[in-house]
Parts: structure tokens; C-alpha cells; sequence
């Protein structure tokens, strides 16, 4: 997580020539939406200030890294539509923008403050969410690993398994996907290149070890070894899954017993409190 925070913070620093752009190309929004007194001029200025920074962005590195950042964290999955690198940038620069401008009011620097914390809040949500779906893929990755490997010890093809696999999934994101994977396979026989989008679609470990494990078992044929490296990723799985539910029984117990604590310590502090007062007082 905090490498992942300082490479935001790194990538805005490299941005910040495309950051004052778009802060320019909104100023220009804004002004014309005000002088024009409606929504539409608002949402062209919008577009143009969206087409502003992609045309600026698109032969930079970031634009590309971007690009496969939001499509691994499962960005367009939550919005329903893809969200460009030039829109998603967009976007941020109009929250830190409307921070700045709000909070200036009150001082420079919770004016500075504001605008980099609401800059930098859509990348904080965006892991904060991926990080939902991985943990709620858990215990859908696990019942992959055990179709497949009986799947594959009945002598059924790679391919033949993986289109099949969709409709044993709960999971929204998961199953979209694998949905999106069989429709590919049943068009095109290329599993190398589908493993691989499909894998980009995702920044989860144990799908990244899925995919690695099964083009592997493309090159070399060997699918006893398939079959042990499944077995193994499956051990490694549960005993996440089983991590993860004692981290949450933790933390509920932990909090139960902060809530009791805090209880009996009001319930201590208000019979002194009393006692204090009516000796005082004499009732």
C-alpha cells in the first residue's frame, strides 16, 4: 500500500506540466460555463479539457502506465464504462481544484491541503476497492483451483475448462470477466493471448499465478505438473482465506472488548462523579 501511495505521489510530481494544463483548460471551463450560464458549455469545456490533456498525455509513459493501472484495479468494472487516463486526470485536477478553491476561504494552506487530499482521494479509492474485490475473490479462486484440477485429472482441455468456469462464480467482477474470457475462447483459439487479457484485468496474485501456471502447461504439455502446482496454490489459498477470517475475528473481538471496557470506565466515572457530588452537596 505505501509503495503503491509513493508511486502516485512520484507520478504527480512527473505530471505536474499536465497538472497545470488542465488546471488552465478548467479555469477556461469554468469561464465559460459562467458566462454562457449553462450546463452544456459546461460539460463541452469538460470534453475539451479532457481532449486537452490527452493529446498532451497520450506519447508520455504515464499515459499507458495509467492506462493499465485503472484496467488491473478494475476501474471500468466499477463505473460501468472505461475511464480514460485523460478523463481519470481530469477529474482529479477538478477535485483538487474545488478543494483549493473552498478551502482558501479559510487559509492558504487548508486551501493546499484540501486540493492535494481530494487530488489524490480517486487513487486512494480506486486501491481501497481493488483491495475489497481481491479479498471477496478469495474463496471464488479457491473453488477455480479445485474445478480445474478435477477438471484436468478427467482429461478435459484447458480451454474446454476455463469457458465452463463462469457459471460456478459468484463473485460480480470475477465472473464478468470470465464471462468476457469464454465469449473470447469460443471466437478465437489464441488461449495464450486471452490468458494474458484476461490476467490484465486483474491485480490479484493468486489470478496472476493462474495464468502463469496454465501457460506454462501450454509450452511444456505437462499437466501432472499442472495439477501439482494447482494443489499447491490451492494449500496456499486456504490458508489466506483462513488468515483473513481470523484478522476479522480479531479485530471484532478487539472491539467488542474496547466497546465493554469503555462501558464499565463510563459507568465507574459516573458513579464517582455522583458519589463526589452528593457528598458535596450533602443529598
Amino acid at each position: 500500500m505505501e509503495r503503491e501511495m509513493n508511486g502516485f505521489f512520484l507520478g504527480g510530481l512527473q505530471m505536474l506540466p499536465l497538472i497545470a494544463s488542465g488546471f488552465l483548460a478548467l479555469g477556461m471551463m469554468l469561464l465559460c460555463a459562467f458566462a454562457q450560464g449553462n450546463r452544456g458549455s459546461l460539460r463541452s469545456g469538460y470534453r475539451r479539457a479532457v481532449e486537452r490533456i490527452a493529446e498532451r498525455g497520450k506519447n508520455l509513459a504515464w499515459y499507458e502506465r495509467t492506462r493499465i493501472w485503472l484496467l488491473r484495479n478494475g476501474v471500468s468494472f466499477h463505473l460501468g464504462t472505461e475511464l480514460s487516463p485523460a478523463a481519470y486526470l481530469a477529474a482529479r485536477v477538478i477535485l483538487g481544484a474545488v478543494g483549493f478553491g473552498v478551502f482558501l476561504t479559510f487559509a492558504p494552506a487548508y486551501g493546499v491541503l484540501a486540493g492535494l487530499a481530494l487530488f489524490y482521494l480517486p487513487a486512494g479509492l480506486i486501491i481501497y476497492l481493488n483491495k475489497r474485490d481481491n479479498l471477496r475473490m478469495l474463496p471464488e479462486l479457491k473453488h477455480m483451483y479445485h474445478a480445474l484440477e478435477i477438471q484436468t485429472r478427467a482429461g478435459v482441455y484447458v480451454t474446454d475448462s476455463l469457458a465452463e468456469l463462469y457459471g460456478s462464480v459468484q463473485e460480480k467482477r470475477l465472473k464478468q470477466a470470465l464471462l468476457e474470457l469464454a465469449g473470447d475462447l469460443v471466437m478465437r483459439a489464441e488461449l495464450e493471448e486471452q490468458l494474458v487479457k484476461f490476467q490484465g484485468k486483474f491485480d490479484n496474485r493468486y489470478i496472476d499465478s493462474l495464468c502463469m501456471i496454465l501457460l506454462q502447461a501450454m509450452e511444456s504439455g505437462q499437466s501432472v505438473d499442472l495439477l501439482g502446482d494447482l494443489s499447491e496454490q490451492i494449500k496456499d489459498m486456504e490458508a489466506a482465506v483462513l488468515g483473513q477470517k481470523k484478522e476479522a475475528l480479531d479485530r471484532s473481538v478487539t472491539f467488542y472488548q474496547l466497546g465493554i471496557l469503555v462501558a464499565v470506565m463510563g459507568l465507574v466515572l459516573y458513579a464517582c462523579v455522583t458519589q463526589m457530588f452528593t457528598a458535596v452537596t450533602g443529598f
